[in-house]
């Protein structure tokens, strides 16, 4: 049986704690989705995340950490922009790509001398680990290559019974992953390695230097498959109004071309990423066989969820 604690009691709070700190695994909520929770310092911890979502050894992980200071617990030679990031955009939804610190656990990273670091917005997980000193490893809290949860009630629809406790936070404010930031060769170049809320050009901006956002990469990061966030209903991009004869559409203003069933995620990019995990739970709870996918604009603002929405379509 898996335990259902409060994030905003604190009784709750300190025992998910305990929870982690003894090894054990807990989905957490972050501003992005849930995480499933495992001290990254325990190797036995970070396999049970691993054998719960039956995830692949290979797959690297990210690190979770509740303060700035905490970055060289996991990373080194850190160039200094790393810090100017973390200083603008943290506790946010960046992830630093970064080199692996010699005493960090490969079990984390796949094997790589790369390490992922970041500090979530959630105010009660910062709290937790703040006050433990705790970095965790925290992919979505969900089998692997399924959708991501945004909700408690999502994580236990895969997870129950397989995990010791989830932290109820509420929904996620953001509703989809990080961003991915490869900072181990800044001389190179810097480049984001999966597109997320926090866009190249809020980075280039800050920096005062060119992103780039390759549309393919090798790099073994979190995200980085071809099939990914995948629903249980068919999912697919609506090409032709007149073919779809079944199924319900998702589009982000309602549509009068449309006669069939249709849901409104929202007209900017923030308001549908902050529906669309969300919208396919539900529909997936529905027993819906087909959902319909509006083309989305092209440009960098919907990059992200084109990046996501393209790995979960057939």
């Amino acid at each position: 049986m898996t335990l259902v604690l409060q994030a905003d009691n604190e009784t709750h709070l300190q025992h998910a704690g305990r929870l982690l700190t003894l090894g054990g695994i807990v989905a957490v909520p972050t501003e992005t989705v849930y995480g499933l929770a495992a001290d990254a310092t325990n190797a036995e911890a970070i396999r049970k995340v691993y054998a719960a979502k039956q995830r692949p050894q290979g797959h690297p992980a990210i690190v979770h950490v509740g303060s700035i200071e905490q970055l060289t617990d996991w990373a080194s030679d850190l160039p200094d922009f790393a810090y100017q990031l973390a200083e603008h955009f943290w506790p946010g939804p960046l992830t630093l790509l970064l080199k692996r610190h010699p005493r960090v656990s490969p079990l984390i990273t796949g094997g790589s001398h790369s390490i992922a670091v970041r500090l979530p917005a959630q105010p009660q997980l910062q709290q937790l680990l703040k006050q433990h000193r705790l970095g965790v490893i925290a992919p979505s809290a969900n089998m692997h290559q399924q959708l991501s949860p945004t909700t408690s009630a999502h994580v236990l629809e895969q997870l129950e019974g397989k995990i010791d406790a989830v932290l109820d936070g509420g929904r996620c404010q953001v509703g989809i992953e990080s961003t991915i930031l490869d900072l181990r060769d800044p001389k190179s170049g810097i480049q984001i390695l999966r597109p997320g809320p926090v866009t190249a050009k809020q980075i280039s901006e800050l920096l005062g230097q060119s992103v780039q956002t390759p549309p393919e990469h090798d790099v073994a990061v979190a995200g980085n498959m071809a099939r990914h966030y995948q629903p249980k209903a068919k999912l697919r991009w609506l090409s032709d109004p007149e073919a779809a004869k079944e199924g319900v559409l998702l589009v982000r203003s309602r549509r009068h071309d449309w006669a069939g069933e249709q849901q409104e995620l929202g007209a900017t990019p923030a308001q549908y990423a902050h529906a669309l995990y969300y919208a396919l739970h539900e529909l997936d709870q529905q027993q819906q066989a087909t959902i319909w996918l509006e083309p989305l604009p092209e440009g960098e603002e919907w990059q992200a969820l084109r990046n996501r929405l393209d790995r979960a379509t057939e």
